[in-house]
């Protein structure tokens, strides 16, 4: 089967690395921040983000002014900027960071990183105002494991930031300030109590004392009147929910971790599982599966924040992503229905719906890549061998 493309395709978010080319540190911080956002440099068939991450450190050739920056080719631009010494020095530099401020929108945001201490007064009317992540070495240079702890910070405070930039549809209005700012990112942290409480309390505590981010614990913070289930669904409708799950050895028994993984799932929430079990499980819950998981060791919350906050990320910007696929190939002989994880044997009375309702005569499901293995496709095609599964590689492949 041949499909026509109907549009052109615009990137849902777009991010651009600006550093001055004298600035040494400059190269590893855009290809941490490349690794982390788009594919692995180290290992690019790997599983990924995949949003574009463009670098401008080079010079157009006809003298030193910066290569520009097309913000009009992506529906959120996120600019980051690397204040060196170099860059604070050099005027034509400035000028080009300059123009950016002048171009700035809530869809086209600055996130500046001070690499010297001179950073800060930086274009002091307008760059000044905004809030420079820290980087400056303690000494003349960075120890090699305090650069690796700057560059990890680095990516977590940015994982909190582009996720806040994509969902800035949603917005709250910020006190005496005359801009509006998106909502923080909220983590319903799922655990048993009788064998995890203490461990969730304290998860709850470090993100309440160290990040931006609001947390929904447990029934104390169900507001009067209302259901977990009502509260959920209407934080994952806005995109700005994630369930935490602390997997410990009696999880899988309680009847209200059960409701929460599967009100999560059958709204399409990111999950992440943390593994915490001590003996092991009589039985495990079966909808536990197809999240990323990480091990619980030494209270290792921030490393849990920054996976959770990925997913968030990768949710929301397939979201977007496979809605804008999925109208590059509308089609008079088929429909397509969008996942924003690999699909499972969980997702199928939501696709059996979707295909009872349409009437076209072919019916894909389109979800990111990379695709799923043969052995896990074929247990798919057993419930109903008439639905495709493609990626948007695979899809692409039947372009006319």
């Amino acid at each position: 089967m041949l499909i026509n493309m109907k549009t052109n395709y615009k990137s849902p978010l777009t991010i651009y690395v600006v550093w001055h080319p004298l600035f040494k540190r400059g190269r590893q911080v855009a290809d941490n921040i490349y690794s982390n956002f788009s594919r692995d440099i180290e290992d690019p068939l790997s599983r990924g983000i995949g949003i574009p991450v463009y670098y401008r450190s080079a010079v157009q050739k006809a003298g030193k002014t910066p290569i520009d920056i097309p913000l009009g080719q992506a529906d959120y631009n996120a600019v980051v900027v690397l204040v060196d010494d170099y860059l604070f020095n050099d005027d034509k530099w400035n000028l080009f960071v300059k123009d950016l401020i002048k171009r700035r929108t809530p869809q086209n945001r600055i996130f500046p990183i001070a690499f010297s201490k001179n950073a800060h007064y930086f274009e002091e009317s307008s760059l000044g105002r905004d809030q420079f992540l820290n980087a400056k070495p303690i000494g003349k240079d960075y120890e090699e494991k305090e650069f690796e702890n700057v560059l990890k910070t680095i990516c977590s405070r940015l994982l909190h930031g582009f996720c806040r930039l994509l969902l800035n549809k949603k917005q709250i209005h910020e006190a005496n300030k005359e801009i509006n700012v998106p909502q923080p990112i909220k983590l319903f942290i799922s655990h048993a109590k009788k064998d995890n409480e203490k461990e969730a309390e304290d998860f709850r505590d470090y993100i309440q004392s160290t990040t931006k981010l609001n947390t929904f614990f447990d029934a104390n913070d169900i507001a009067d009147g209302y259901h977990f289930d009502t509260q959920i669904i209407r934080a994952i409708e806005d995109g700005q929910a994630a369930l935490v799950v602390f997997h410990s050895d009696a999880y899988a028994t309680r009847e209200w971790c059960q409701i929460e993984i599967l009100t999560a799932k059958r709204y399409k929430a990111p999950i992440v599982v943390v593994h915490n079990i001590k003996s092991g499980e009589k039985r495990s819950f079966p909808y536990l599966g197809n999240a990323p998981t990480i091990k619980f060791s030494n209270n290792n919350f921030s490393d849990i924040i920054d996976l959770t906050l990925s997913q968030v990320l990768v949710n929301v910007f397939n979201q977007f992503n496979l809605e804008k696929i999925r109208k590059l190939y509308i089609s008079d002989i088929f429909d397509i229905m969008k996942l924003s994880s690999p699909p499972e044997l969980f997702n199928f009375p939501d696709i059996l719906k979707e295909k009872r309702n349409s009437k076209k005569d072919n019916f894909f499901v389109l979800y990111p890549d990379p695709p799923i293995g043969i052995n896990e496709l074929s247990v798919l095609s057993e419930m109903n061998n008439q639905i495709k599964f493609l990626t948007p590689i695979e899809l692409s492949t039947l372009i006319k």
